[in-house]
């Protein structure tokens, strides 16, 4: 085993006792045994770059919270690809709540700028799409275009200011998904909000961020060089895949953005994201819609667009799980270059039993980057929803979990999420 290895399975195994739970250890010792992909990732998590957090919930008699976290995170990078959505919408939130402009006004973005892919510039000037619509598209389908307009709105700069006030200190988004070349300036186009009605709410000019205002949060690190081959313009290259100057949105930080949203009296008031509740709801049944429950009908086809079609987390390998009212799963997934990372919070209605669980797992089997080939069916979908529902099992049979009814349970979790 190298070095580096070892520190890895040191870091994984970094204990830690608390009061009436089990250690990391003795917690991860009860996941082994229970599904045979489980076991198979577990057993050979450097070679799939594994690391998670599970939050456990706890509830007196009077539904008061209580939370356990076990951290089973490493320092290795990943790619968390569309996760960035989730700050990208609550930054775009935070600015139209604090101007009081509605969800329902829609964008118009100039094109000021020609760098890569600029469908969202087109698609923004073809149509008037609400604000809602659009944060609904890019959070339940993950819609790319939508994001790049929503970084354009918003700006690196603003967003990456936003990171820091949240206290999401280890973050960095500094890349749309255009394709424009990385580690340079960051353009932005200008753009205006207009209300339904076509008023003009806000314009705002085009952006230029240097590369001498970011790079520096950003140092280069070899550890950022994943893969022994990649594919360039068609063509096979025996170098690594370089993630240095893309985005930084490690583990931890991508669970507490997902806590803090859903349990924003569990952290201090400064750390809290400064959106009115009713901002917060919306994004959490964005995250928690199947497609068929989306307002674009056009994901309505369930034979297209399933329900476990962007949720890994215990519905994975089992869409039929979906229908039966049992569980509401409020996540996000990012999937690209081989990465999969999906932050979820989990409800079992059944056994009034909630959790936040984050995973980040690397299939690549063949080692080539930018191929589009990735083992995301045979090992990546059923190995998060086998481990979650092993993750479950193991949190109810800690303790008895459950103090309250079910009804009660229900009408706790209506007035949190704001849902019927």
């Amino acid at each position: 085993m190298t070095k580096r290895h070892i520190s890895i399975l040191l870091l994984f195994f970094c204990a830690y006792e608390v009061s009436g739970q089990k250690s990391n250890e003795e917690f991860y010792s009860t996941l082994l045994g229970k599904d045979s992909i489980v076991d198979l990732v577990l057993k050979n998590r450097n070679k799939y770059r594994l690391q998670f957090i599970v939050t456990d919930i706890k509830r007196d008699k009077n539904g008061i919270e209580d939370f356990t976290t076990f951290d089973f995170t490493t320092h290795e990078y990943f790619y968390p690809a569309s996760l960035v959505k989730v700050p990208t919408a609550i930054a775009m939130l935070e600015i139209l709540d604090s101007l009081h402009i509605s969800y329902d006004s829609y964008i118009k973005m100039n094109q000021d700028f020609t760098c890569g892919n600029n469908d969202f510039v087109s698609l923004s000037m073809k149509h008037n799409i609400p604000i809602s619509l659009g944060i609904e598209d890019m959070l339940s389908i993950s819609d790319n275009r939508y994001y790049s307009l929503f970084f354009n709105v918003v700006t690196p700069k603003v967003l990456n200011y936003k990171l820091q006030q949240w206290q999401l200190l280890s973050t960095n988004i500094y890349s749309g998904f255009t394709g424009c070349p990385k580690g340079k300036e960051l353009k932005t186009h200008s753009y205006s909000i207009f209300s339904p009605d076509g008023n003009r709410q806000l314009s705002s000019p085009k952006s230029i961020l240097d590369s001498s205002q970011y790079l520096y949060r950003m140092p280069y690190t070899s550890d950022k060089l994943i893969g022994k081959y990649r594919i360039e313009s068609g063509k096979k290259i025996a170098k690594p895949f370089d993630f240095n100057a893309t985005i930084d949105y490690p583990l931890k930080d991508i669970h507490k953005t997902v806590l803090k949203l859903v349990f924003p009296d569990e952290v201090s008031e400064n750390e809290r994201f400064k959106i009115s509740s009713h901002s917060r709801k919306f994004l959490l049944k964005c995250m928690g819609n199947y497609p068929r429950e989306m307002t674009n009908d056009s994901y309505h086809n369930i034979n297209r667009y399933p329900d476990n079609y962007f949720k890994y987390s215990i519905i994975g390998n089992q869409s039929e799980l979906a229908s039966t009212g049992r569980y509401r799963i409020y996540s996000k997934i990012g999937i690209a270059y081989g990465f999969v990372t999906e932050s979820a919070y989990i409800i079992d209605f059944e056994n009034q039993k909630d959790f936040i669980v984050s995973v980040s797992i690397f299939v690549n089997e063949d080692e080539i980057m930018n191929d589009n080939v990735y083992e995301y069916s045979k090992i990546a979908r059923p190995f998060i929803a086998n481990f979650t529902r092993v993750i479950q099992s193991a949190l109810m049979n800690q303790v008895d979990n459950r103090p309250i009814s079910k009804d009660d349970y229900f009408i706790l979790w209506h007035q949190k999420m704001g849902e019927n």
